[in-house]
């Protein structure tokens, strides 16, 4: 009987969301198709390599349809998106944004303004993001900037 795949967290898919907003620092943004399309092998083999580990391993139900929705509206807002946080990273230059904080911030700004996320939850889903991921004191940049918008 094949196993049921628990469904993903909204917090699960932003997790998601975020580490591909952060690989086009890396890549082309005219690329992204391809970047989620090989950030989905790579979640297919990581899955494939913790099942090998432990046959209980239960897995995600990853929802591509938002992710996809998501990343690719993102890509499409980034100019609006990064005007925004000039506007409000007063004193900052986004190039020397810390490349994480500024995914962060790029995540957070498209789901406060294009995504009808109340900017209360975007905001503490973000610092959750920052504390996570960037430098320890990194929250409290991103928590500035995001109080401006």
């Amino acid at each position: 009987m094949p196993v049921k795949k628990r469904l993903e967290t909204r917090s699960n898919t932003r997790n998601h969301v975020f580490n591909l907003v952060f690989q086009l620092e890396f890549f082309n943004k005219d690329d992204i198709l391809q970047i989620v399309n090989k950030y989905y092998e790579t979640l297919e083999a990581e899955e494939q390599f913790e099942k090998s580990k432990d046959e209980n391993f239960t897995s995600l139900k990853i929802n591509k349809s938002i992710i996809e929705k998501q990343i690719f509206d993102l890509v499409n807002k980034l100019s609006e998106i990064d005007e925004k946080i000039k506007q409000c990273s007063t004193g900052w230059e986004i190039e020397r944004i810390d490349k994480v904080d500024l995914s962060i911030l790029r995540l957070a700004i498209y789901e406060m303004l294009f995504d009808d996320v109340p900017h209360k939850v975007a905001i503490n889903e973000t610092i959750e993001l920052a504390k996570e991921y960037s430098e320890e004191k990194s929250y409290r940049f991103i928590n500035a900037v995001l109080a401006k918008v």
